[in-house]
């Protein structure tokens, strides 16, 4: 029955999340329900070659999905389930994360402010074009894909063996697991090699100095890494993501984040020194570059905090489905 697995499968990537469970259980009874019968009108059981006619009559995985969702006049409900997927992904990859970059300039720096001083709100002026050309080029194209011959091809002319093969979204591969715990244990044997946990560093004729911060921030950063070979090791255990590991990958990006945002605004670079520049020049250059770390803390919080949502839309769909499992 693998095909009628893949079968399921890909209709229900289409459904709502809020149906999908009920209306996959419902089509999964009436497939089975045509198959015992035809297998008894056989007095065999059935091959994948003889479950196609049955799957090619239920229609394809979209126009079975779009049978369950809003009927639209505009895009034609066997069309409608992959413009919903693209426009939620450009909101949610896209345009959001433009808009939380913006709302994190306009609080959190004050150069952005002063540059458009008057003139804030003018400068969200791309992200509505942008959300505007691509609502409107993208509703133009899937309506005149519902009204041409293509579509045919897209939602009628189509295979169910093509389908493809049914995918274990918590499935954690052996070889990402094995890549994160060699370059985890590398860098720990690099920092350690290199003292990385002292304040002062001779290279050359240079003398770097970093504030007093550094050595508790550098032991902040090898809790993380820590922290991420732990996760490597119970994946090499169980290879797939379950909530104790979701809910620690979640615990250590958010502490992670937060050690990487101290570390840009903790003006971590105290002095340089040098034989041939004076030292108001080196002042000034530690100035420059401790300015221009500041400035990236506005980026990490951007970065963490998509981090962030994707690591919590892991944990509860991870404990949605163990909690399935078990009933």
């Amino acid at each position: 029955m693998a095909l009628i697995d893949r079968y399921l499968n890909a209709v229900k990537f289409w459904l709502p999340n809020d149906k999908k469970d009920d209306i996959i259980a419902e089509l999964a009874e009436d497939l089975r329900s045509q198959i015992e019968e035809k297998e008894a009108e056989t007095g065999h059981k059935l091959s994948d070659a003889e479950i196609e006619p049955i799957l090619k009559r239920c229609g394809s995985p979209l126009v079975v999905a779009g049978r369950y969702l809003p009927q639209t006049s505009l895009i034609g409900p066997a069309l409608f389930p992959i413009y919903k997927m693209i426009i939620r992904s450009l909101f949610l990859y896209f345009l959001l994360p433009w808009l939380a970059v913006w709302i994190g300039l306009a609080l959190f720096s004050p150069s952005f402010r002063a540059a458009h001083h008057g003139q804030l709100f003018s400068t969200l002026e791309p992200w509505w074009l942008a959300c505007i050309y691509s609502l409107f080029f993208n509703t133009l194209i899937f309506a005149l894909l519902s009204r041409s011959q293509l579509r045919t091809h897209m939602v009628e002319n189509w295979n169910p063996r093509a389908l493809p093969a049914e995918r274990d979204p918590y499935k954690v591969p052996r070889g990402s697991t094995i890549f994160e715990l060699v370059v985890s244990v590398a860098t720990l044997a690099i920092w350690f090699e290199i003292g990385a946990f002292r304040s002062a560093y001779h290279i050359s004729d240079v003398t770097i100095v970093l504030s007093h911060l550094w050595p508790y921030l550098f032991w902040a950063l090898v809790v993380v890494s820590v922290g991420g070979i732990g996760i490597a090791c119970l994946h090499l255990s169980t290879p797939r993501w379950t909530s104790l590991t979701a809910s620690l990958r979640l615990g250590i990006d958010a502490y992670a984040s937060g050690i990487m945002y101290w570390m840009c605004r903790a003006n971590l670079l105290q002095s340089l020194s040098d034989s041939t520049h004076s030292a108001a020049e080196m002042e000034k250059l530690v100035r420059s570059i401790n300015g221009w770390i500041n400035q990236w803390a506005i980026w990490v919080l951007v970065v963490g905090a998509i981090v962030f949502v994707f690591d919590l839309r892991r944990l509860v769909r991870v404990t949605r489905a163990e909690q399935t499992a078990t009933m």
